[in-house]
């Protein structure tokens, strides 16, 4: 104990100790440098917290920065340097510290070597011929080198080394626990020389302290690299809390959390104030109870499945206001999930729609209003035809009875007239006839026959129907580009309609030695169309808009000719669409028009 008291005193009364030669000098230094270190000529006490940073001018708490991390690690090697050289007279300490790809070794701490050498060696890469430090880290063993200028471990770097009076070099790997190692501890001198015992256990209990130095700083830059990233996270958490929180009190609607167990665990003003309670008494259960009694079983079990399901939530219900006014609400929640699948909370927003609600029900009745009206212009229409059919089918019969000559033949001037009469009274058939029709399509009254049928007997039906008008304005009319075998899914009478329909208009509406050409076309194995083209006067784009508007008619020369009801394109494009199929057309002034009848396929085409 005299000789470990009398170390301790000439280190803190800085007298230059004697070289350590026995094991209890060991034991003395590591005693010492437990309890107060030299540093700037003078002896620094550690503190109760274990550090010696704050006597020394740094307290680690007061920057987070990894700048003075490294700083407080050089200081702390430098003074462990320092302790080491006054109890190795003649010996100058040197700390290198390897760098993350495991080769590379910096400077980091060497108080009394030249900084120009220092500075050389910065950087040094570890290697089988690597100097004392390079070739310990790469044996992961300790390397003595009696003589810099013999040895050719120091080949790269002898004159470096012996122009800065370095005669001797000892390295020792400082290793963690693992092996991995963290830098090296070495020991120069001025003449070539080989260590004693005494100088192997001192350079051994100075690696012990470096990596306990080492492992600590690296310990404290991780932790404040935690618990800064843990302050940012923080940080962003609360201005994420405080944006959430603006964006709920300003958007108009009410925001609310739940828990997993759907217990709410904020609400916004906005939900308070509609309530007229604070925003604690919304919190939990107590939504439900403001929750229209017609309403809670509905909402109570949509809210249920959602918890058990995790799915979002949307129902409308009726909620209590403050005014003790119950409004129609739209409520929807989506759950936000943990990384191991399980409901973290629930996230909603519920709006009034109390308004819209009325809104609606006001569309409701205006609806069935026009259904209403519909059904009723529909029968009206109905009773109407039936009504003016019955009279003009007499007129017809008598009319055809006066011509057959029944009771009396009649003269050439009287034939005339009935027959003119007879025109009439068929005209006015067909135009209560397209009436009736285009009331029941729109009291959706009108049936359908759906068959296979024969492309080449509509077409041919067609032929013959249109020739004698055809004939009256010498009308060309091609067929030839027509498929006769195609068999479409339609009903055949329907279908002749369509067809007579726009035949007709192209008869009606091409002048005279015009031209008249109807083709067939597959557009798919399920779809056929047919197409009939004219050379009249085509139609401009504002009449092409309108040309399937019911009662809609055009004011030309040709139009005024032939004065119809404006239901003949408008039913036809009905019944095609009723059909599976369309009518469309295109057309311009001058150039004729085109119409196209898509449909069907029969399966067997």
């Amino acid at each position: 104990m005299a000789n470990d008291h009398m170390v301790e005193s000439q280190l803190s009364t800085g007298i230059d100790a004697p070289p350590l030669g026995s094991i209890a000098g060991m034991s003395v230094l590591t005693a010492t440098a437990q309890h107060q270190v030299p540093f700037a000529d003078r002896v620094v006490p550690r503190r109760p917290s274990g550090s010696f940073f704050a006597e020394l001018g740094d307290d680690p708490a007061a920057d987070d920065s990894e700048a003075v991390s490294r700083a407080m690690l050089r200081e702390a090697l430098d003074a462990l340097i320092l302790l080491i050289e006054r109890v190795a007279p003649g010996m100058r300490g040197s700390v290198l510290l390897v760098d993350d790809d495991g080769v590379t070794l910096r400077h980091g701490a060497a108080p009394h070597l030249p900084a120009e050498y220092c500075r050389a060696i910065d950087g040094l890469k570890a290697g089988p011929v690597g100097g004392s430090c390079g070739t310990a880290v790469h044996r992961h063993e300790r390397v003595v080198v009696r003589d810099i200028a013999t040895d050719p471990l120091w080949a790269p770097y002898r004159l470096l080394a012996l122009s800065h009076g370095l005669a001797a070099c000892w390295s020792t790997p400082i290793l963690d626990t693992g092996g991995r190692v963290l830098g090296t501890f070495a020991m120069y001198y001025g003449e070539p020389k080989l260590p004693t015992a005494a100088d192997l256990q001192l350079a051994e209990t100075a690696t012990l302290l470096a990596k306990n130095a080492i492992k600590r700083a690296r310990a404290t830059t991780t932790l404040r690299a935690r618990t800064d990233a843990a302050e940012r996270l923080a940080v962003a958490l609360s201005e994420s809390e405080a944006r959430f929180r603006m964006m709920a009190e300003t958007i108009p609607v009410q925001v609310w959390t739940a828990r997993p167990d759907g217990l709410l665990d904020f609400v916004t003003k906005r939900t308070a104030e509609f309530f007229g309670v604070s925003q604690h008494e919304l919190l939990g259960d107590q939504w439900a109870s403001r929750v229209h009694p017609d309403d809670i079983e509905r909402t109570t079990a949509c809210w249920k499945r959602a918890l058990e399901s995790g799915e979002r939530y949307e129902t409308e219900f009726r909620l209590l206001s403050r005014d003790g006014e119950y409004r129609w609400h739209l409520v929807r929640a989506e759950a936000m999930f943990s990384e191991d699948g399980a409901i973290a909370e629930w996230f909603g927003c519920t709006a009034d729609i109390e308004e819209h609600k009325r809104l609606e029900a006001a569309l409701d009745v205006a609806a069935e209003t026009a259904r209403q009206a519909n059904r009723s212009k529909a029968e009206f229409l109905a009773m109407m035809s039936h009504e003016l059919r019955t009279p003009l089918n007499a007129i017809g019969g008598y009319v055809q009875l006066m011509i057959d000559g029944i009771p009396t033949p009649a003269t050439d001037a009287q034939l005339n007239f009935l027959q003119r009469i007879q025109r009439s009274q068929q005209h006015l058939l067909t135009l209560i006839e397209a009436v009736l029709t285009h009331a029941k399509i729109e009291a959706g009254k009108l049936t359908y026959q759906i068959t296979d049928v024969f492309a080449h007997e509509v077409l041919g039906a067609l032929e013959s129907l249109t020739a004698p008008q055809r004939a009256a304005k010498r009308l060309a009319y091609d067929c030839s580009a027509c498929e006769q075998r195609l068999v479409f899914r339609a009903d055949k009478q329907r279908l002749v309609q369509i067809l007579l329909n726009v035949l007709s208009n192209a008869v009606k509406f091409t002048p005279v030695d015009g031209r008249i050409t109807v083709s067939t076309a597959r557009i798919s194995d399920t779809l056929a169309a047919i197409s009939v083209s004219d050379t009249g006067l085509g139609m401009s784009p504002e009449e092409l808009a309108l040309v399937f508007e019911p009662y809609v008619q055009f004011d030309n020369a040709l139009s005024r000719e032939h004065k119809g009801t404006g239901l003949g394109m408008p039913i036809s494009r009905e019944m095609a669409r009723a059909m599976g199929g369309d009518l469309v057309a295109t057309s311009l002034p001058g150039a004729g028009s085109i119409f196209t009848l898509t449909l069907p396929l029969a399966k067997t085409e």
